[in-house]
């Protein structure tokens, strides 16, 4: 088992690192829970048919194969982190304005990628601030967490009642409010310099490998996790278009959403103590089997409350996966070395984001609903990637762990 070595001093702690960490994670999230749920609604306004919603709402994870990496390194680099996070959040506002002239596809497409390509850094950084935060002082992963789930459940009740209010016009001005939050929170941000080199290590006292990520074992699992995320692609691209064409209200839609980060929330919270009985892997696996459940029932269903109960899944599809992920990560990867970590899970899941966005817009569009069928395939490789790596990972009973 890897374990985190002893906390630092708390008087090494910047004042009030937990609030504002836990800030800073919020402002991007205010921004997904718009964009990622409602841009779409947007799109279907401007009479873009399925298949270029398809691909526009793929542009985001194509790119972010660019400029998650790229930022991530950056910031390794750099005086400190947040300066990343700033100019992240600028140039990620002025497209956002820039997006209010635009009236057809292609204009669309370029100004939506422009501003994924400089967004994509924000929420890996934003990530690697918190698990500095469990490394070096010992403080609750779960909890700092789940206040980026609460913003998210927020900015989608309100896009659900703006929606009904305003229709896909209210998409582009929320964005743009909430870029300004991150803008804020990257000013405010812990400013916690240059990572220490090592703050962990393994078991029997081995330092943590520098460059693990292509260890084969590390690698099968990041993207076994990474290919159960994106099964959601489908999910994020059609689930609201769709629901609001079998007569549910954009309220009704909102609560949807907010059921799944809801029972996010709640796994967050508990995440210490299912950390303290389950292994690792245990959870990574649980929620990866989960998923597949998840895709092949969602297209059985009809109505509000069936659906309601389905989304409440999301705290296994990809909240209990991101806890196992990160706490795997923090027992393999030094802390010099942390957004560059999260922005290669990252990059994997936004490879397999875009194949599954891009594919769902034809799938959705020849096979309507049953088309999910095609995303449990999806999570049923990354289910057999994550076996796989279980017995190749060092302290398998296999390899005498």
């Amino acid at each position: 088992m890897l374990v985190l070595s002893s906390p630092a001093p708390a008087s090494d702690v910047p004042r009030l690192f937990a609030w504002r960490a836990a800030l800073l994670f919020c402002a991007p999230m205010l921004v997904n829970g718009i964009g990622l749920l409602y841009f779409p609604v947007f799109l279907e306004d401007m009479k873009i048919t399925d298949v270029e919603i398809g691909f526009i709402v793929s542009i985001p994870f194509l790119v972010r194969m660019i400029g998650v990496p790229l930022g991530a390194m950056v910031a390794d680099r750099v005086s400190d982190r947040s300066i990343v996070m700033l100019w992240s959040g600028i140039v990620s506002l002025v497209t956002t304005v820039m997006m209010f002239f635009t009236h057809s596809f292609w204009p669309v497409a370029l100004m939506y990628a422009l501003q994924s390509l400089f967004y994509a850094p924000y929420v890996p950084i934003a990530e690697a601030i918190l698990v500095t935060g469990v490394r070096r002082w010992g403080f609750d992963y779960g909890f700092l967490r789940l206040w980026g789930s609460v913003a998210f459940v927020f900015a989608t009740l309100i896009g659900g009642w703006l929606l009904d209010l305003f229709g896909g016009a209210m998409v582009l001005p929320s964005m743009a409010i909430f870029f300004v939050m991150t803008i804020v929170m990257a000013i405010a941000a812990p400013r916690l310099g240059q990572s220490k080199p090592v703050v962990a290590e393994a078991m029997h006292g081995s330092t943590l490998s520098k460059s693990p990520f292509w260890h084969l074992d590390f690698l099968l699992v990041i993207v076994g996790a990474a290919l159960v995320q994106g099964s959601h692609g489908m999910l994020f691209a059609f689930a609201t278009n769709y629901w609001a064409s079998n007569g549910i209200s954009g309220f009704q839609i909102s609560l949807l959403w907010t059921a799944g980060v809801v029972a996010e929330i709640t796994l967050f919270f508990v995440s210490g103590r299912l950390l303290s009985r389950f292994s690792i892997w245990g959870l990574i696996l649980t929620g990866s089997v989960i998923a597949v459940a998840r895709w092949c029932i969602f297209p059985l269903l009809e109505g509000f409350w069936p659906h309601l109960a389905l989304q409440c899944t999301h705290a296994f599809t990809f909240a209990i996966i991101h806890v196992g992920i990160q706490r795997f990560m923090m027992g393999r990867v030094a802390d010099g070395k942390g957004a560059s970590a999260q922005g290669f899970y990252q990059t994997f899941i936004a490879l397999f984001n875009v194949v599954t966005a891009w594919a769902s817009g034809y799938i959705f569009q020849i096979y309507g609903v049953e088309g999910f069928y095609s995303m449990a395939l999806v999570a049923v490789v990354g289910v057999i990637s994550v076996v796989v790596a279980m017995t190749l990972q060092p302290q398998s009973a296999r390899s005498g762990g």
